[in-house]
């Protein structure tokens, strides 16, 4: 009894030490939980509020530089025309939303035409999306441009990547091939003859199908095979 008696006396102790350091501590504790509401009131308010905003007026946006971009008006499709925004200014202004980091894409593609390689292949590099075509095909024109800037190997890993990221009856065997004669200019014809019966086997729909069978009886010669 004398047991029991002891741990009651024991949980009661323990009970107002607590209640104890709760009333010293209470102001400390007040502001805590003040600090714990702004930032989740902060990150609900940015979630759902700010960025929808801006991911709306980045879109409005991007109409004035999509429209130049489809009519070829590459400057001021980056650059805007004084009315309407541009694709660097948009990227930069609303980064955090899709349409800012589609706007990274559209700015690669844009330098990839000015024959701006590199600056093509960094702002590709800042694009990211979940549309797989869309994706893919930045893989590929990176590829592209490390083409151009004579980064063999770079390329074919973006040629490959592209083939990853859309393993299509369209895209896939379009990126195989260029990784294959990308494999071709390093003398690596092993790899590019592997390529070719890949693209063979698998993508009876690809456009240029029925040129494969050249691309393969040239790298057999090469290997000897």
């Amino acid at each position: 009894m004398a047991n029991k008696n002891n741990s009651l006396m024991n949980v009661n102790d323990r009970w107002e030490r607590i209640e104890d350091y709760m009333e010293e501590n209470k102001k400390m504790m007040t502001i805590l939980l003040a600090i714990v509401a702004i930032v989740v009131g902060g990150f609900i308010t940015f979630k759902y509020w700010y960025i929808p905003s801006q991911e709306q007026e980045a879109e409005m946006a991007m109409r004035g530089a999509q429209n130049y971009f489809t009519r070829d008006s590459v400057n001021r499709a980056i650059k805007g025309d004084g009315a309407n925004l541009g694709f660097q200014d948009i990227a930069d202004q609303y980064s955090l939303t899709p349409a800012g980091k589609l706007a990274n894409y559209y700015l690669g593609l844009c330098y990839y035409q000015k024959q701006d390689y590199q600056k093509a292949i960094d702002n590709l590099e800042k694009f990211n999306a979940n549309d797989v075509l869309v994706s893919a095909n930045a893989a590929g024109v990176e590829g592209d441009a490390e083409m151009q800037l004579n980064n063999t190997d770079k390329a074919i890993d973006y040629y490959l990547e592209a083939v990853k990221r859309s393993d299509n009856e369209y895209t896939a065997p379009m990126y195989m091939k260029k990784a294959a004669q990308a494999y071709e200019i390093k003398g690596d014809y092993t790899s590019a003859l592997n390529l070719y019966q890949n693209i063979r086997s698998k993508y009876f729909n690809f456009a240029e199908a029925n040129q494969i069978d050249k691309y393969i009886a040239r790298a057999q010669v090469k290997t000897g095979k």
